[in-house]
């Protein structure tokens, strides 16, 4: 029998022997453990995010108990993007900016580009598309210096679906070709297929359907080659865009046919909303009013659910025509009351109370046109009613009081086509205000005075805020307006372009050229004509321009009538665009404009190059007559 001391210290130095070995072999144990944590939270990310998350989050703890950098940098990441998928923008970026600050001071070199291009998504999802783009080639950067050709190929592909999303389709066409060269080399069908859809989208933003078409099929090629069944969602709804603005109706209504089932098989509410919306247009033309309506029903819900505003404004507008055509004017009532709702909440997330004023300032007028049309209906019937009762006794008094019928019918004719012609220009003018109070515009301008604000330029600041408040007020007391001077139109244009040129770098010059004999305060025009074009001249006439661009206004008479001109020196039209004609929306809404007002007489708007020696394109000339009285 060994002492009991001895025995005591026996028994120690085994326990000791034994958390020793625990205190070395453990740590191995557990990197293999995260590695193996992290291969599944990768693999479960968008299968079963709920689990991918559950996951990270306990795997990035053990990471941290044991001081493991490569489990703690993978999880953030991992969980940086699952945040992303449900929707949790800056939750994302501050998991993103972690993971990328933590992978430099680790070295992990060969993940820096992944987790930039994250963040640029991030970014872009958050609606700061100038960080996006410029993290976007950051990432490229990166992978370039580790000849990271994919990485290299989902930076292009990430840059052309962000300038897709912002309006620029060229651009978007111009990365995504690239970015779809580098994946038929690797042989990544699954992104190539994102390219190709990002091009065919680009495309249709441009209405160039024909190549809209081709590359929804490589598209469909590409999906096809991952060997994947899901049902092909993307597909059936650029296939579908594209036959119905190639005329091809009844491909269009099978696509969009196929798009609902693929939809409720996967569960995919976000692309039900236009297909839906489509085949209940279709069905109101065919005449069939209860599939219409059905249809039109199941779209606003889904439009209200995911608060799809725009949605829900053009879908309770067409329920509210649909019902007052069939006669049922009590539900015509409801959806016209919904409509003004939404397109209420449309404008206050705008920020532009002075436009929620005039929308519903023609809503009332809307309704009082539909209540006054049915009084009339209501009175001419009635009174016929009495007529006809009447005809056999009081000939002579019946034949009076049916000539009264006819001149009341006249009168009220006369007055409803003037309330119509009355709305329809009030809607012209608030469509035209929105366009030119248009948020991409606003927002820019704010952030603008943001900019100069943080760089201590204050004067310039004040300077831009002043002219900014008193363009905003321009438009806005110009717009309660039928007619306003010519000085004051002057007056707009010019502070107008003073503010184009602070949100373009001051890369052109302006000049505003009014005619001997045309004297600007006794000129009469309406408001809001001339900006669009002028918007136009600068924005596509001066786009290939750094500086130098040059913007010259005039107004002048010719054979007794007031003409608007406006020229750029840019690099001009491209023959598809004279030919067809193209026409933004502002523009569209103008010309639709000078149509209602000068209804006596046809008014065309000409744009053509402005050519020198040799017919080299010097620039666009637009010009048009303006309807003008004497004041």
């Amino acid at each position: 029998m060994l002492p009991c001391q001895l025995r005591k210290a026996i028994v120690l130095l085994l326990l000791l022997g034994f958390c020793s070995a625990r205190s070395f072999a453990f740590p191995t144990l557990d990197t293999n453990a995260i590695k193996a944590n992290i291969k599944t939270v990768t693999d479960s990310v968008t299968i079963n995010p709920a689990f991918a998350k559950d996951l990270a989050s306990r795997t990035l703890k053990e990471s941290q108990q044991i001081n493991y950098p490569w489990g703690i940098f993978m999880n953030t990441l991992a969980l940086g993007s699952i945040a992303y998928n449900n929707g949790e923008r800056e939750q994302a970026i501050k998991l993103h900016q972690t993971a990328l600050a933590y992978g430099r001071a680790h070295g992990f070199k060969q993940k820096e580009a992944i987790v930039l291009s994250n963040l640029a998504k991030d970014y872009g999802g958050s609606g700061d598309t100038k960080k996006a783009i410029a993290l976007y080639h950051e990432a490229m950067k990166v992978a370039q210096e580790i000849n990271d050709s994919a990485q290299i190929g989902i930076s292009l592909q990430g840059l052309g679906q962000t300038y897709s999303n912002i309006g620029y389709a060229e651009e978007a066409i111009k990365y995504c070709s690239q970015a779809a060269e580098i994946f038929i080399k690797k042989e990544k069908y699954s992104s190539l297929r994102f390219s190709y859809n990002h091009i065919a989208s680009a495309y249709i933003n441009l209405s160039r359907f024909d190549s809209a078409y081709k590359y929804i099929w490589l598209s469909k090629h590409a999906y096809d080659a991952t060997g994947t069944r899901v049902p092909q969602m993307d597909f059936y709804m650029n296939m579908a865009i594209c036959c119905d603005s190639l005329k091809m109706k009844d491909s269009a209504v099978y696509y969009f046919e196929k798009v609902i089932i693929a939809a409720r098989e996967v569960n995919d509410e976000i692309a039900l909303q236009p297909a839906l919306a489509y085949l209940a247009i279709k069905e109101a033309e065919a005449g069939n009013t209860t599939k219409a309506i059905k249809y039109y029903k199941e779209a606003l819900l889904l439009t209200e659910k995911f608060n799809n505003l725009e949605g829900s404004i053009s879908i309770t507008g067409s329920l509210a025509k649909l019902y007052a055509k069939n006669g049922d004017y009590v539900n015509a009532y409801e959806y016209a009351l919904k409509e003004a709702a939404f397109r209420e909440d449309y404008i206050n997330q705008e920020k532009i109370n002075a436009v929620t004023a005039l929308n519903a300032k023609f809503e009332k007028q809307q309704l009082q046109y539909e209540f006054d049309k049915k009084t009339a209906a209501t009175a001419l019937a009635n009174q016929q009613k009495i007529a006809k009762r009447n005809m056999l006794l009081y000939g002579f008094v019946a034949l009076a009081l049916l000539l009264g019928v006819v001149i009341i019918f006249v009168i009220k004719s006369f007055r409803q086509k003037a309330i119509i012609t009355a709305n329809k220009n009030e809607q012209l003018k608030q469509r035209l205000l929105l366009t030119q109070m248009n948020p991409h515009f606003i927002f820019n301008s704010v952030d603008n005075i943001q900019s100069l604000i943080h760089s201590n330029k204050d004067e310039e600041a004040i300077n831009y805020l002043t002219k900014f408040s008193k363009l905003t007020r321009q438009i806005l007391e110009n717009s309660r307006e039928n007619y306003i001077g010519l000085d004051e139109e002057l007056n707009m244009l010019d502070n107008y372009m003073n503010i184009q040129k602070l949100l373009y770098n001051n890369n052109f010059t302006h000049k505003v050229t009014v005619d001997e004999g045309i004297d600007p305060e006794a000129v009469l025009l309406p408001p809001m004509l001339t900006q669009p074009f002028i918007e136009n001249a600068i924005r596509h006439g001066l786009k290939h321009k750094k500086e130098g661009g040059i913007i010259h206004v005039r107004f002048y008479m010719k054979a007794q009538q007031l003409f608007f001109e406006v020229t750029d020196n840019g690099t001009g039209l491209a023959e598809k665009e004279t030919a067809e004609g193209q026409r933004s929306l502002s523009t569209q809404i103008t010309w639709e404009r000078l149509e209602s007002i000068a209804s006596d007489k046809k008014i065309t708007i000409h744009t053509l190059n402005i050519t020198g020696e040799n017919n080299t394109i010097q620039g666009v000339k637009t010009f048009f007559e303006i309807p003008y009285s004497y004041n």
